[in-house]
């Protein structure tokens, strides 16, 4: 386990790294734009956007067309938090657990009934994120506290058994290793990086907004692994819930 999670780093850290030249190199500065002679938040800037990339929610089409290259460092920032995490948290050893609440059995009945419909909203803000307000940064996190209550409830080594370690572990890192190919195939087409992939559709409908609702179903994949991952860190550390 340990070298195949070596390797997966190994290969994170060569494709980042490739992500980032081509990226550089793939970009030219063009004289001054649209922002010298308009507004910088027109209302034909959002009008163009929105045409653009068939997204109705224009922060999304903003953070994950437009700017994606900063989206895509955030997500970066986000996968070396979790290894942060892991590293110091594993260094420092496991102290004296603290003592853990006795179970309530109306937490146990809330968790029954609220677990599904959270995974469920985390699901649809994630998808819906360029039709309506979300995306896949707010979708995850809202699926990631499912998790956190579901192991408030049955304990995180029940939960982690359940989903699989190696499988959450290995699934961490091909969310980012995919978010970071996404970005890269255009290259290898002779296109400019990080344009989109897929049409932009119909605006309004779920299959519209090109590869935004790719990337948000690839972010909110990771940050919903990525936050299990923590909690689950600082639960081997401290002790049960």
């Amino acid at each position: 386990m340990r070298h195949v999670s070596v390797s997966l780093v190994l290969v994170a850290v060569g494709l980042t790294a490739a992500f980032c030249v081509v990226v550089l190199l793939g970009f030219g500065f063009r004289g001054p734009g649209i922002a010298d002679t308009e507004p910088a938040l027109s209302v034909a800037t959002w009008i163009d956007v929105a045409q653009g990339t068939g997204a109705r929610n224009i922060v999304s089409a903003i953070y994950l067309n437009v700017r994606l290259f900063d989206t895509i460092l955030e997500v970066l920032v986000f996968s070396v938090a979790v290894l942060g995490v892991h590293f110091y948290l594993t260094a420092r050893g496991r102290p004296e657990p603290v003592e853990s609440i006795p179970e309530s059995s109306v937490v146990r009945v809330a968790a029954d009934l609220l677990l599904p419909l959270i995974l469920l909203i985390g699901l649809y803000v994630t998808v819906y994120g360029h039709l309506s307000p979300g995306g896949g940064f707010s979708g995850g996190v809202i699926a990631g506290t499912g998790l956190l209550l579901a192991a408030i409830v049955l304990g995180t080594k029940t939960v982690t058994a359940r989903l699989g370690r190696r499988l959450l572990d290995r699934l961490e890192w091909i969310t980012l290793l995919g978010i970071l190919i996404v970005g890269l195939v255009p290259a290898a087409l002779a296109r400019t990086p990080l344009v989109d992939l897929l049409p932009a559709g119909s605006p309004g409908r779920v299959g519209s907004g090109g590869s935004i609702l790719l990337y948000n179903g690839l972010i909110g994949l990771k940050v919903f692994v990525g936050s299990w991952v923590i909690i689950r860190h600082f639960v081997d550390h401290r002790g049960e819930i």
